[in-house]
């Protein structure tokens, strides 16, 4: 099975600040197990997990 080419991202932190391009950094977390996708927020530095998906996300 290929992985998607496009990836879903929340599009707001949850202090409400609007994520996308150069709002975020994006990487992985291989401490947790098993590994998961992180966001940080350029404003607050808010890091979420995706196993934390409740945020809504841009199309």
């Amino acid at each position: 099975m290929m992985a998607p080419l496009i990836e879903r991202f929340p599009s707001h932190c949850p202090l409400g600040h609007r994520l996308g391009s150069r709002r975020m950094l994006v990487g992985w977390d291989n401490r947790s197990d098993p590994p998961q996708r992180i966001w940080i927020c350029g404003r607050c530095d808010i890091v979420m997990h995706s196993a934390d998906y409740p945020w809504p996300s841009a199309d």
